[in-house]
């Protein structure tokens, strides 16, 4: 009977390839399971996660020695393996390196042949790579003309030509070739094509059997198989797929069966694995042990750990005290060495690191100290600083809430509520990340503890910008501190910029470049109506409040009134409106808003002025590079009803009600003083030292004449990019230190103007009526 192949086949996270199985949700149960970190007897002994310092060392050497970019660690390593002998080997774009103590020291392999190292530095660079237990190696270079090699553990190399079958489409006439390999204990090698899994001789690379699995013809049911090896058991992860009414994917029916490689056949399922990934609510990344006998689970939780030879699952690391809480692990080339100690790569700051997770004898089993740090939303910053906080602190354990998981129905104003009711009851997060939140209202409701004392001597170490630090200072007390901020800056021809003081003055500015030069198509660049709201806000928000807490209607209907008027000038074009959506963050300062890109819409509209927001070198250098294709330019504060304000990002405070208050206050210190360095953020840190750190362009930036095109309309504009002076870096120093106000940050504020303002700037409504419905909806959220 003809059958046909209805399952996507691969192996797993063998060693060189990362395979993801998306899991079906439990819920209550798997958190429960994740408690579960083995014997409780014991005082201390534990995973704990170290960094491997690879950038010095040969291994990730740019293949340009004059580039300055730390190298992508995809682009140079190619594999990793745990060794029979209990070191680990990388193989790297670089050659061949291995490590007897645990990564600490590299050696390149003294039996690494030319011909290995000539393929490694060919530009048809290794399609795939397979390191085996002994120190074989097998590769294959090439596309679709692939070519294999065979190294074994003494450097002798041979070509070899792996007995594939035929590709299954009929008559196509195309070779079959391998995507990835790997070895198998005894010495045979698995290869995988698109869709089967083979195992070869691993002397003569003939084919003994093929796995896979097949349903009958016209059968519905589709589904996916995963695999994985370990020693010379195979290990089959299977599940029916099912396509959802809301377009997502549903795992059912999962099951692990093993074979034995030796003989080919079925050992039977492996109940508890597929007891334990058919209750999973995570994508896990499998990992094969080097010992023969351990398979290992990675995901966002943590690290889960099952022994061949029994029946428990447990979990050896919780991926909340470490990096991969960041989500930014690569479980692809990762490698287990036989005492359990793991190795996994991850891919932040723009560059590759690599991490070891070892078990430590004299680390506590359970951390000592416990906090809680709540975001409105989950952010990947935020992990990345809890996971760094972590990495100095092993003794700390730091759980992350948010408000808004974007999985359930909860809105900003039930997660609002949620929160102040925990806060005032006691119950609420230690640490409080204040993006979006009401922070004045907090701080006048003494929720959050008075910092001063902290900021103090963080500043001893660090010299803040004291006029940002400050910025909610109020009756002597500091109760919430920026950690990063940007700048809303007018940029535009000089003689633009000295006649605009307000935003009264802008507006008329703008009506009298479009009387001016009806020509042109835009005014401020090629800038939405919702992205020059976005814009408009920060500089005149601080002067809606007034002093009852309500919103000031006349000071919001003269905002409108000009912002209008800029509208009308602007000409907007119809096309890349900003979205706001409701399970992602509101931000004041996005990409699409920053210096740097509407500097260069300027040029594009042959606009003499543009608001954005400045907050990188790479901006400087756009607006000096303007400033000179105009013969004379610059910028300054954006002209808004309030003066010289700054964007706050990223504010932080403590609950006045902690239970934790030592430990809270290390976690502040520490987002102050080492986090200023580490976090990813766009944004400028409050931490002077940490700021002339950010004062120097990448090495790839594009200076000199650049040619550049509009992805709006094609228009193209030729502008010679120039690098800051020093003297540009000491005046943006000095305009940072003119800074005094921070913007309202407030999300149902901003969010509340921004979706009733772009009505009115697109002509739908009255400026009077947009007030009123602002005034409605925020004078009911402020009296709550």
């Amino acid at each position: 009977m003809n059958q046909k192949k209805r399952w996507t086949q691969r192996i797993l996270a063998v060693l060189s390839l990362c395979l993801v199985f998306t899991l079906a949700s439990c819920g209550k149960a798997q958190d429960e399971k994740e408690k579960d970190t083995g014997s409780q007897s014991a005082a201390k002994g534990r995973y704990t996660e170290q960094e491997i310092k690879l950038h010095d060392t040969d291994i990730l050497k740019p293949a340009d020695s004059n580039s300055a970019d730390a190298p992508f660690l995809d682009d140079l390593l190619l594999a990793m393996k745990g060794l029979e002998d209990g070191s680990l080997r990388i193989a790297s774009a670089n050659g061949i390196f291995d490590s007897d103590d645990k990564g600490e020291s590299w050696v390149s392999w003294a039996e690494t042949p030319q011909e290995l190292r000539d393929d490694l530095a060919s530009q048809d660079r290794s399609a795939f790579f397979a390191i085996s237990g002994k120190g074989d190696i097998f590769y294959g270079m090439g596309s679709e003309q692939r070519r294999y090699k065979m190294v074994t553990a003494d450097g002798s190399v041979r070509t070899v030509d792996p007995e594939l079958p035929q590709t299954s489409i009929e008559d196509s006439g195309s070779v079959n070739i391998v995507r990835n390999a790997v070895f198998t204990d005894s010495g045979d090698v698995l290869c995988m094509d698109d869709t089967n899994v083979y195992q070869l001789d691993g002397e003569t690379f003939s084919l003994k059997h093929t796995y896979g699995q097949e349903t009958a013809e016209g059968q519905e049911i589709q589904g996916m198989a995963m695999y994985a090896c370990v020693g010379d058991r195979l290990f089959e992860f299977s599940s029916d797929i099912r396509v959802l009414d809301d377009g997502s994917l549903k795992y059912e029916n999962i099951k692990v069966i093993s074979y034995d490689l030796q003989t080919q056949e079925p050992e039977g399922e492996q109940e508890a694995l597929s007891s334990f990934l058919q209750e999973g609510s995570m994508d896990f990344s499998i990992l094969p042990g080097a010992d023969g006998k351990s398979l290992y689970f990675v995901s966002q939780s943590g690290i889960y750990r099952y022994k061949t030879d029994g029946t428990a699952i447990e979990k050896i690391f919780n991926g909340s005290m470490g990096q991969m809480n960041s989500n930014s692990f690569s479980a692809d080339i990762s490698a287990a060495l036989t005492d359990g100690t793991i190795f996994i790569p991850y891919y932040m700051n723009e560059q590759g690191r690599l991490f070891r997770y070892m078990f430590d004898t004299e680390a506590s089993l359970q951390p000592e100290h416990t906090i809680t740090v709540y975001s409105l939303y989950d952010s990947p910053n935020i992990r990345q600083s809890i996971t760094a906080f972590q990495g100095r602190h092993s003794d700390v354990m730091v759980e992350y809430e948010t408000g808004m998981t974007g999985k359930d129905a909860v809105t900003r104003s039930d997660a609002l509520k949620t929160l102040n009711t925990n806060i005032m009851a006691g119950e609420g997060p230690d640490v409080l990340i204040l993006d979006g939140l009401p922070i004045s209202s907090y701080i006048e409701k003494g929720l959050l503890m008075d910092i001063g004392d902290l900021v103090e001597k963080a500043d001893q170490k660090e010299k803040f910008f004291d006029n940002i630090v400050n910025a909610y200072k109020k009756d002597g007390a500091l109760r919430a501190v920026p950690t990063g901020f940007s700048i809303p800056v007018l940029v535009g021809e000089q003689s633009v910029l000295d006649r605009i003081g307000s935003l009264e003055e802008l507006a008329e500015a703008a009506e009298a470049d479009r009387e001016n030069r009806p020509e042109v198509s835009h005014v401020l660049g090629s800038m939405t109506n919702s992205t020059l709201l976005l814009t408009l806000i920060p500089s005149s928000s601080p002067s809606w409040m007034a002093e009852d807490g309500t919103l000031d209607e006349e000071r919001l209907t003269a905002f409108f009134e000009n912002a209008k008027k800029i509208a009308d000038a602007q000409n907007a074009p119809d096309s890349m409106e900003y979205s706001d959506t409701e399970s992602q963050p509101f931000e004041l300062s996005p990409f699409m808003t920053s210096a740097q890109l509407n500097t260069i819409e300027m040029g594009y509209t042959d606009s003499h002025m543009t608001i954005g927001n400045f907050m990188s070198a790479e901006g400087l250098s756009h607006i000096l590079s303007m400033a000179k294709y105009f013969g004379s330019g610059g910028y300054k504060s954006t002209p808004g009803q309030s003066e010289n304000v700054f964007i706050p990002l990223s504010p932080v405070g403590i609950s006045s009600k902690t239970g934790s208050e030592e430990t809270a206050r290390e976690f502040v210190s520490f987002l102050l003083t080492e986090g200023q360095y580490s976090s990813a953020a766009a944004s400028w840190p409050v931490s002077r030292t940490a700021f002339d750190g950010r004062l120097t362009l990448p090495s790839n930036f594009p200076l000199g004449m650049t040619h550049m095109e509009s992805d709006v309309d094609g228009s193209v504009l030729d502008l010679e990019m120039i690098p800051p002076a020093q003297e540009d870096y000491d005046a943006l120093k000095e305009m940072i230190k003119t800074l005094k106000t921070p913007a309202v940050t407030d999300e149902i504020i901003n969010r509340t103007v921004m979706a009733e303002g772009v009505k009115c700037l697109s002509g739908e409504v009255s400026v009077s009526d947009t007030v009123d419905a602002i005034l409605k909806k925020i004078n009911l959220y402020l009296a709550e």
